[in-house]
């Protein structure tokens, strides 16, 4: 098959061509699954969001007015689908906090030094072992850049919850980075 523009390829997957699904769903593959990796828990994980977000996208293709690039729009289909997927698998991953618990305080940034030595399948790695309410704020908020009130109102949270689990999720993630460096020395 020739290249295709993706407004051909958004035509054929309208009308149900299998060979634009699949041109859609190759021309696509890495970038959402980079989306849904940071997500999940390990591959496997991973790829079911991906496959179930991927459906999603052939079910609301339809809906696609191109206000925003079709890469634009299918990433977002991606991270509401991992947030939904995260919530229906882990109802208690968004603990809310009694108004008496303490607040970690936020932490400085990492040593700049240190995460500079990092590749990024290591910090991934890093990034997988959060707890999936932690990972999933960090996510949101370091690299999605949502405010703690669009992430309390994507995922049903309170503001102040957001806030713990982010707090703890760098905790942990500053502990694991350290761990990294001394074993390195």
């Amino acid at each position: 098959m020739k290249d295709f523009t993706d407004q051909e390829i958004i035509l054929g997957c309208i009308k149900e061509d299998s060979r634009f699904q699949r041109l859609f769903f190759d021309k696509y593959y890495s970038k959402m699954f980079a989306i849904c990796i940071r997500f999940a828990k390990n591959e496997d994980e991973a790829k079911d969001i991906l496959q179930e977000g991927f459906i999603k996208a052939f079910e609301g293709i339809k809906k696609f007015k191109g206000e925003s690039s079709l890469t634009t729009w299918l990433s977002r289909i991606m991270v509401n689908h991992a947030i939904n997927y995260l919530k229906a698998k882990n109802k208690n991953s968004f603990l809310p906090i009694s108004e008496n618990e303490f607040l970690v305080p936020d932490l400085p940034d990492f040593d700049n030094e240190l995460v500079k030595e990092l590749s990024p399948d290591e910090a991934l790695s890093l990034l997988q072992k959060l707890p999936d309410g932690y990972r999933t704020v960090v996510n949101l908020y370091a690299i999605g850049g949502l405010s703690h009130k669009q992430i309390s109102q994507n995922l049903g949270i309170s503001e102040g919850t957001s806030k713990s689990q982010l707090s703890k999720g760098r905790a942990i993630l500053k502990k694991l980075v350290n761990s990294l460096n001394t074993y390195v020395l």
